[in-house]
């Protein structure tokens, strides 16, 4: 079976089937996170958006729905919901949570590589948005005790949906791009995370979001958890979050 192909692709990645294509920026080192949040730090992998044509991901809406996709998988893969970014907790009802029992009762891996995330739909309800999400985390490696690298995902793009509540437009945020991580302020705002489901009812969301990964199936994994000797690599993360001087 083929590998990833990430020995191929490097950091200058085409994102040809989104509406969205930003830029593929070098390598960079994580940044330096503020003192009142800080990223887990077995989380050494970034997240890079897209978007289908129409969709502004620097909208009060498309931010709240990226902070919490990013939030969730931080607290998922640190087995903490600390691990969500400033405002998540006021911000995702408890019912939302993942219970994690005892965290030390659970092997901490660390996480490398990058997670690809589309935004495929934005559709406005009566009280907020109803966001589809395309979730790509082939890209995304544990290191294992030997020293290789073993992805997380598979060939398979996950399609979930996120509803939010938003009471007006603000966000508490001046700016949803930037070279930051992570925000180090509230970027929920008055919004909230009121629904999220994992496989989206829809299963026209997951023929859609096959195509809009920056990686064709043939270079992903066909099957979970597969060796490797190297990670995928580790790209800047997009859009990112603006500089604490800068909110």
């Amino acid at each position: 079976m083929r590998r990833l192909g990430i020995h191929t692709i490097a950091a200058i990645l085409l994102l040809s089937a989104c509406g969205s294509e930003p830029t593929r920026e070098p390598v960079v080192s994580p940044a330096v996170d503020s003192a009142t949040y800080s990223i887990p730090d077995n989380i050494d992998y970034n997240y890079r958006w897209s978007a289908d044509p129409g969709i502004d991901l620097f909208t009060p809406a498309a931010t709240v729905v990226r902070a919490y996709v990013e939030s969730y998988y931080l607290t998922v893969r640190a087995l903490t919901s600390g691990a969500g970014y400033p405002g998540f907790s006021k911000a995702v009802d408890e019912s939302l949570r993942t219970d994690y029992g005892n965290p030390h009762d659970l092997a901490r891996r660390n996480f490398v590589g990058t997670q690809f995330q589309h935004l495929l739909w934005m559709t406005p309800t009566e009280h907020g948005w109803f966001a589809t999400v395309c979730t790509g985390d082939y890209s995304v490696m544990r290191e294992g005790d030997d020293g290789r690298f073993f992805n997380v995902g598979t060939t398979n793009i996950v399609a979930e949906t996120v509803e939010i509540s938003m009471k007006d437009s603000s966000t508490g945020i001046q700016s949803a791009k930037g070279p930051e991580r992570a925000p180090i302020a509230d970027v929920f705002g008055e919004a909230r995370v009121v629904d999220h489901v994992k496989s989206a009812r829809n299963q026209d969301a997951f023929l859609e979001c096959r195509n809009r990964m920056p990686d064709g199936p043939s270079n992903r994994p066909t099957k979970w958890d597969l060796p490797h000797d190297a990670p995928y690599p580790t790209l800047a993360p997009y859009p990112g979050w603006p500089r604490y001087d800068e909110n």
